[in-house]
């Protein structure tokens, strides 16, 4: 079929597949995978041994609970004692079959080296391809992406554009002045349909606009729609953000990002009530961290991914390190995917009463709290569970006009939404924050610094 010729979805049949239906494909998906990971790499064999399953023992989806989690530090420790780059994991030769070879991006670490078929790269393709159709993209669209190109995903987010038959504009998406300015050139002369680009660099072409006295409205007056995130949840106060710093419509603001290990990508509809994941290629569920047993859905717990299709690189069970909740409901938009609201690592959350506070739970609680800004701080100030949020914020002061009743509302939203009592102090620049690199430190740990 000509992607001209399709409606409302990619591939129909997927997408509103019952969910019987996805589960009985999962189930065949993942056995097949199982056997392939269990034969062909020593990793699987001896994790399977040790966990005292075989592939028989998997016989529905939801057995894919009895394999053990796979974690970055399993495969750093594999690839320390045995010298093995890939970690144990390379299910295949590597010749002529292996198309790619990729390293993560070593948010946490050392970076994990990953393998890819041309059917891997196919299939992921196909994933990327129902995304962006599912956020409007169409052919003819001119579509401008600032991706990391040395990205090992971000291939296959180009590629997918080129199915639908897109016409695609390719820069460098580090958010530097210099780049950012040419952006602008870009799009002012140009006119793209659709920007697609990791949050910080559409933070720095704005800023750009301002510095080339250009009006940021009419730079992105001619985009129907903003695909963005790329690692950083797209937050409500995000979105508001840039709502006021160009007039674009939040609700044409889309949410792209994914963890490249298992190369699964998500991404979030009109309706914007969590991410879609192609559920005949990928099996994610949430897990109790500590038990790492499913736990009820709609329950907080860590994502964890499995592929149902890598040849060259398997991986079952993978522990994302992210916190998030899923829901299996059919969605508005007609797709029966499940859906998953990613709230961030656990390591940058805050722990008040034995509840995890994320920074993006408070930017959403936030975010329509004219002068909040989502650069602020939170002050871990003992180990353990805290009784109050202490936080530190950076806010728009063109936009508050009394700071005490600014603070109380801030305090009273925090407790009507979040459930949480807290202390508020305002800086007077994003500055005053602490930083790493570009990034605002989002949770700063007193405890380490009292040592």
């Amino acid at each position: 079929m000509k992607a001209e010729e399709r409606g409302k979805y990619w591939n129909p049949i997927v997408e509103t597949m019952p969910r019987k239906e996805i589960e009985a494909l999962q189930t065949k998906r993942l056995m097949q995978e199982v056997r392939h990971a269990y034969y062909n790499t020593p990793y699987y064999k001896k994790s399977f041994t040790e966990a005292g399953i075989t592939p028989e023992d998997i016989k529905t989806i939801h057995d894919v609970n009895k394999i053990p989690i796979l974690y970055k530090d399993q495969l750093r420790e594999w690839r320390a004692k045995t010298g093995d780059p890939f970690g144990g994991v390379l299910a295949i030769e590597l010749n002529e079959k292996v198309l790619t070879i990729n390293a993560s991006t070593g948010t946490t670490g050392i970076p994990s080296i990953f393998a890819y078929t041309w059917n891997d790269r196919q299939v992921a393709t196909e994933q990327e391809t129902r995304m962006k159709w599912m956020r409007g993209y169409r052919p003819g669209d001119l579509v401008y992406m600032t991706g990391f190109r040395w990205h090992g995903y971000v291939v296959q987010a180009y590629s997918g554009a080129d199915q639908i038959g897109v016409q695609c504009i390719l820069d460098c998406g580090y958010p530097l002045p210099f780049l950012a300015q040419k952006h602008v050139i870009t799009m002012k002369n140009l006119k793209p349909d659709i920007y697609a680009g990791p949050t910080l660099t559409l933070y720095a072409i704005i800023e750009a606009t301002k510095t080339m006295k250009e009006d940021p409205n009419q730079i992105f007056k001619t985009c129907k729609s903003l695909e963005i995130g790329y690692g950083d949840v797209v937050t409500r106060a995000v979105k508001r953000r840039i709502e006021a710093e160009t007039g674009f419509d939040p609700e044409k603001i889309f949410d792209w990002g994914g963890v490249a290990d298992p190369l699964w990508y998500y991404g979030d509809c009109e309706y914007h009530v969590g991410n879609h994941s192609c559920d005949d290629l990928f099996y994610t569920n949430i897990c109790d961290f500590e038990s790492h047993e499913p736990v009820a859905e709609g329950e907080r717990g860590e994502i964890v991914i499995t592929n149902l299709f890598a040849e060259a690189t398997p991986m079952l069970r993978w522990g994302s390190e992210d916190t998030g909740f899923q829901s299996l409901e059919r969605c508005s938009c007609g797709r029966t995917y499940s859906r998953t609201t990613i709230l961030g690592r656990e390591a940058f959350a805050a722990n008040i009463k034995g509840k995890m506070t994320f920074p993006s739970e408070i930017e959403n609680a936030l975010g329509d709290i004219p002068g909040f800004t989502e650069y602020f701080t939170v002050l871990k100030y003992k180990k353990g569970p805290m009784d109050t949020l202490k936080i530190k914020l950076a806010v728009d002061a063109t936009k508050i006009k009394d700071r005490e009743d600014f603070v109380k509302r801030v305090k009273d939203a925090l407790r009507e939404k979040m459930g949480v009592d807290s202390e508020v102090e305002i800086v007077e620049k994003v500055s005053d924050l602490p930083f790493v690199g570009h990034k605002v430190i989002k949770l700063l740990d007193l405890t380490k610094e009292a040592k």
